[in-house]
């Protein structure tokens, strides 16, 4: 039994994908077909409130149980960068912020 948990282990960890072909693909994004590299430079930024859901939460007052709703928001963060050399655009976006209209936990 030990054999065949450890045989598992050893094709699993042969088989798993390896995280060092993604520093390359990072680097390619950089560099022209020509072998020149992009001179990135942050064009704008934008930040932008989306509207996601809601849910609902109790809470009591007063020896007697209430629910509310709680409507929850997204902050995101775009940034846009211009290549001046090659007309190229790259965008950025990121999660700022989770925000919650009501506070609770």
């Amino acid at each position: 039994m030990r054999t065949f948990i450890v045989l598992c282990i050893i094709i699993l960890i042969s088989i798993s994908p390896d995280t060092s072909t993604a520093d390359t693909a990072d680097a390619d994004l950089d560099r022209e077909s020509n072998g020149t590299t992009h001179n990135w430079v942050e064009y704008s930024t934008s930040f932008e409130t989306i509207e996601v859901g809601t849910h609902e939460y109790s809470y009591w007052k007063n020896f007697i149980r209430h629910t509310r709703t709680c409507h929850i928001s997204h902050v995101i963060k775009t940034v846009v960068y211009y290549c001046d050399e090659h007309d190229h655009t790259k965008v950025e976006t990121e999660l700022v912020e989770t925000i919650h209209s009501g506070n609770h936990s």
